[in-house]
Protein backbone atom coordinates (compact mmCIF):
# COMPACT_ATOMS: atom_id res chain seq x y z
CA UNK A 1 0.00 0.00 0.00
CA UNK A 2 2.93 2.32 0.56
CA UNK A 3 3.93 2.17 -3.08
CA UNK A 4 0.42 3.05 -4.18
CA UNK A 5 0.39 6.00 -1.77
CA UNK A 6 3.80 7.11 -3.05
CA UNK A 7 2.50 7.02 -6.63
CA UNK A 8 -0.54 9.13 -5.75
CA UNK A 9 1.50 11.66 -3.76
CA UNK A 10 4.05 12.16 -6.54
CA UNK A 11 1.22 12.49 -9.05
CA UNK A 12 -0.46 15.17 -6.94
CA UNK A 13 2.81 17.04 -6.45
CA UNK A 14 3.44 16.99 -10.19
CA UNK A 15 0.01 18.40 -11.06
CA UNK A 16 -0.61 20.84 -8.19
CA UNK A 17 2.78 22.48 -7.67
CA UNK A 18 4.77 24.42 -10.29
CA UNK A 19 7.73 22.10 -10.79
CA UNK A 20 10.34 23.00 -13.41
CA UNK A 21 13.53 21.69 -14.93
CA UNK A 22 15.27 18.56 -13.76
CA UNK A 23 12.91 18.05 -10.83
CA UNK A 24 10.00 17.74 -13.27
CA UNK A 25 11.84 15.02 -15.21
CA UNK A 26 12.74 13.25 -11.97
CA UNK A 27 9.12 13.32 -10.81
CA UNK A 28 7.95 11.94 -14.17
CA UNK A 29 10.39 9.05 -13.87
CA UNK A 30 9.23 8.34 -10.30
CA UNK A 31 5.59 8.46 -11.42
CA UNK A 32 6.22 6.03 -14.28
CA UNK A 33 8.15 3.51 -12.19
CA UNK A 34 5.88 3.65 -9.14
CA UNK A 35 2.81 3.58 -11.38
CA UNK A 36 3.87 0.33 -13.03
CA UNK A 37 4.72 -1.23 -9.69
CA UNK A 38 1.41 -0.03 -8.24
CA UNK A 39 -0.43 -1.96 -10.95
CA UNK A 40 1.21 -5.16 -9.69
CA UNK A 41 0.35 -4.20 -6.12
CA UNK A 42 -3.31 -3.68 -7.00
CA UNK A 43 -3.43 -7.04 -8.81
CA UNK A 44 -1.90 -8.81 -5.81
CA UNK A 45 -4.45 -7.19 -3.47
CA UNK A 46 -7.29 -8.33 -5.72
CA UNK A 47 -5.87 -11.86 -5.89
CA UNK A 48 -5.60 -12.03 -2.11
CA UNK A 49 -9.11 -10.64 -1.56
CA UNK A 50 -11.32 -11.37 -4.57
CA UNK A 51 -14.40 -9.97 -2.81
CA UNK A 52 -12.83 -6.50 -3.15
CA UNK A 53 -12.97 -6.68 -6.95
CA UNK A 54 -16.77 -6.52 -7.29
CA UNK A 55 -17.32 -3.15 -5.54
CA UNK A 56 -14.18 -1.74 -7.16
CA UNK A 57 -15.33 -2.72 -10.65
CA UNK A 58 -18.81 -1.40 -9.86
CA UNK A 59 -17.41 2.00 -8.88
CA UNK A 60 -15.16 2.13 -11.96
CA UNK A 61 -18.10 1.18 -14.20
CA UNK A 62 -20.30 3.84 -12.62
CA UNK A 63 -17.66 6.53 -13.11
CA UNK A 64 -17.12 5.56 -16.76
CA UNK A 65 -20.87 5.43 -17.39
CA UNK A 66 -21.44 8.91 -15.92
CA UNK A 67 -18.45 10.30 -17.81
CA UNK A 68 -19.76 8.95 -21.13
CA UNK A 69 -23.29 10.14 -20.37
CA UNK A 70 -22.06 13.68 -19.65
CA UNK A 71 -19.87 13.67 -22.74
CA UNK A 72 -22.77 12.58 -24.96
CA UNK A 73 -25.04 15.26 -23.47
CA UNK A 74 -22.41 17.94 -24.12
CA UNK A 75 -21.98 16.79 -27.73
CA UNK A 76 -25.74 16.87 -28.33
CA UNK A 77 -26.07 20.39 -26.92
CA UNK A 78 -23.31 21.79 -29.16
Amino acid sequence: MGLLAFFLITLLIYYWFPVQGGLKTFLLILIMVSGWLSIFEIVSILEARPWVAAPLLLIIGLVVWKWRKNRNQQQRSV
